[in-house]
């Protein structure tokens, strides 16, 4: 089922659970093209459940495929992600607006509408899923900063010419 565009009402007088299970195109979820592309559709299976009386829990999980640029290498790669969801949401405005209150939950979301966009849900569940620093595999040896040589396919002839460091007196220590 295509959940492009689909938006579902937190009715204040509903209790029921109601699953959703479908894909999302990647190209409706405008994410940033430097951070990552979606070559495949977004599998997004959700549940929304009621928690108390103007809460909401929706759980499930994201299954995608993204297309990353390896920050050592520089060279394309893409990963299948299992990406779980746990989110609360509240129906209302948010107090935080309020001056006057000083605790508040960091793990709630607020909609004034009462309308959940699953297209937004899963946009800002993909941006938070984003690894800070993507690497194509562990043992990736990079580009050589001297030649520009991919360091993965071929050994260039640069010599190391690594400058000695304010702490490489340290390295000489002997700690018993």
């Amino acid at each position: 089922m295509l959940l492009d565009g689909l938006v579902i009402p937190l009715d204040p007088k509903s209790y029921r659970e109601r699953h959703f299970s479908g894909h999302i195109s990647g190209g409706q979820l405008s994410l940033p093209p430097e951070e990552m592309m979606l070559p495949d559709p977004v599998a997004v299976e959700i549940t929304v459940a009621r928690a108390n009386n103007d809460q909401w829990r929706i759980s499930g999980t994201l299954v995608y495929k993204g297309q990353y640029v390896c920050s050592r290498c520089l060279e394309s790669f893409g990963r299948e992600q299992n990406s779980p969801i746990d989110r609360l949401f509240c129906v209302g405005s948010d107090p935080a607006r309020n001056h006057k209150v000083r605790s508040l939950e960091d793990d709630q979301t607020f909609l004034p509408s009462g309308e959940l966009a699953i297209q937004d849900l899963v946009r800002e569940e993909l941006l938070l899923d984003l690894p800070m620093i993507p690497v194509c595999s562990d043992d990736c040896c990079g580009l050589c900063p001297q030649c520009g040589c991919n360091r993965n396919h071929e050994r260039c002839q640069c010599e190391d010419n690594t400058r000695e460091g304010p702490f490489s007196r340290l390295k000489e220590m002997k700690l018993s």
